[in-house]
């Protein structure tokens, strides 16, 4: 198994937390390249594995390497996309262009070796974008706006794809729609994907391999088949197999309020 993203030795905290209270400490693991699912309870450390994966946030010890490039290394932002792309839980951002201009713009600026407006069409027909690209992403819906993001990075080109909650706020049928060609599209163009949902049944159909976060533990990786057991999802939830499905409804829903919440609905 080839090694895509490599942590040696990586201890990492953030500064408001007590002395001692690492997120990681000491981790070493190899993902190898495919699509990779990270599963947990909120709060766990998904998010901070992500961003410290695409170089966003660096190790205070030990070394992570993504594609043999030591994150250490990558300078700036334009050099960390040339191997990964990471899509933040809600993110949101402001712009003067429509979102057809943006679309054709990041495809003309990003690192893809084939570019072809057949692909940005067909993006904009897999992502459902036709209705809105007149206008600007602070004028779309959460889902709109995610469904945007999503054509973004992979028109992008990044190698390495790294997603928090990106699509927390689509329909069930555009879920599955989405990662099913997420998945398709990196598995052709020999990608590597890391995503993070609150939906286990995504998880456990869209993923060669699960990364599991036990409370108090090291991150488990392993083949999805043999990871997703009652025993280690329960492990990793401390909640009975049979509730983990009305906690993840409760969380995309707070996750929603708290959208509406921002923009004023």
């Amino acid at each position: 198994m080839e090694s895509e993203i490599c942590f040696e030795h990586v201890s990492f905290h953030y500064g408001e937390s007590p002395p001692g209270e690492n997120v990681f400490t000491d981790l070493s693991l190899n993902l190898p390249c495919g699509i990779t699912s990270l599963v947990g309870q909120n709060g766990c450390g998904k998010s901070t594995f992500l961003l410290l994966t695409g170089g966003a946030l660096l190790p205070e010890r030990g070394t992570v390497r993504i594609r043999g490039q030591d994150t250490a290394g990558l300078r700036d932002e334009n050099a960390r996309h040339r191997v990964a792309s990471i899509i933040y839980q809600n993110l949101e951002f402001e712009t003067d262009k429509p979102i057809g201009e943006l679309l054709n713009e990041v495809h003309a600026l990003g690192f893809r070796k084939k570019k072809s407006s057949d692909f940005v069409r067909e993006l904009i027909e897999v992502f459902e974008l036709a209705p809105f690209l007149g206008r600007r992403t602070h004028e779309v819906s959460k889902g709109e706006l995610q469904r945007t993001i999503l054509a973004f990075s992979l028109l992008y080109g990044s190698p390495v794809l790294l997603m928090d909650e990106p699509i927390f706020a689509l329909q069930d049928s555009q879920k599955d729609r989405v990662m099913h060609y997420l998945c398709s599209h990196v598995r052709v163009n020999g990608l590597c994907l890391l995503y993070s949902l609150h939906e286990l049944d995504l998880s456990k159909m869209y993923s060669d391999y699960l990364l599991l976060f036990p409370p108090g533990a090291p991150p488990e990786l392993g083949k999805t088949e043999d990871m997703f057991t009652r025993e280690k999802i329960e492990k990793a939830y401390q909640v009975p197999f049979v509730m983990l499905r009305r906690k993840e409804e409760v969380f995309r829903q707070q996750l929603v309020d708290a959208d509406r919440a921002r923009r004023g609905k």
